[in-house]
């Protein structure tokens, strides 16, 4: 695994901070390692080398699958989406005027930045797959998921036509997407980066973990303040006093 950092930015005259990627070149024999360290592949940005997506670290989330079952809360959301049913397809399958038609809606609808879906497809096209969710015959969201390691799975994507709100969509998703994950006996399913009170619901599962930077923490509400604070953060002399706050009182090393 070949690590390389991405320097844009820093300070060190009245604070201290760093603004850097940590990116990492891992081999099809070095995914499960990597995995277990905190890395995930970053297929929204094409490598320089076009073969294979390079990695990423950051605070990472996962459900260990072992440990996951219904409580009283999935067993709500599956019962308000009892009318959707899922369909699984390739990404050699799918209809891409499908996916597109509601990526269009669910990027107007979020005022997200527009930007290209099929490129994020096209890198390593046969470890991809999708979930399709219809509502009255009609599909409105999918679940864009690629393998990871021997016994994983990255859900990478969701997108929403939010024609219908009330459908509470995005919770079901992801119990849609640890379906699929137990039925093919998998142990991990990763859901990317846990920053900010957007990410705190993805520790409403049990059998969450997210990566601290030094070990896999079930600790859900360290967690859940760590989002909340992160959507505090106003300044960049914060980050400051965020790096001493911590380096004191969490990190180990």
């Amino acid at each position: 695994m070949k690590i390389y950092f991405k320097h844009y930015s820093g300070a060190i005259t009245e604070y201290d901070y760093l603004f850097f990627d940590c990116m990492a070149e891992v081999g099809s024999l070095e995914e499960d390692e990597a995995l277990a360290e905190g890395w995930l592949p970053d297929d929204y940005h094409l490598p320089k080398h076009g073969k294979k997506a390079d990695w990423y670290q950051a605070r990472q989330t996962r459900i260990d699958l072992i440990a996951f079952e219904d409580d009283r809360r999935t067993k709500k959301a599956r019962k308000k989406c009892k009318d959707v049913t899922v369909k699984e397809f390739s990404a050699n399958t799918v209809d891409l005027d499908i996916l597109n038609n509601i990526f269009k809606k669910y990027i107007e609808y979020r005022n997200f930045k527009n930007w290209d879906l099929e490129p994020l497809i096209e890198l390593e096209k046969e470890r991809k797959y999708f979930l399709l969710y219809y509502y009255e015959d009609k599909p409105v969201a999918f679940t864009f998921m690629r393998d990871v390691g021997t016994d994983s799975v990255f859900s990478t994507q969701f997108a929403w036509d939010y024609e219908n709100s009330k459908l509470y969509l995005g919770k079901y998703a992801n119990l849609a997407e640890i379906d699929y994950c137990i039925r093919r006996e998998k142990r991990y399913m990763y859901l990317g980066m846990g920053y900010e009170e957007t990410c705190k619901y993805k520790a409403d599962y049990k059998g969450f973990e997210f990566w601290n930077g030094e070990f896999w923490s079930p600790d859900v509400e360290h967690y859940k303040w760590l989002c909340e604070r992160d959507s505090k953060i106003k300044h960049t002399k914060d980050l400051d006093e965020i790096k001493e706050h911590d380096d004191k009182n969490f990190f180990l090393t």
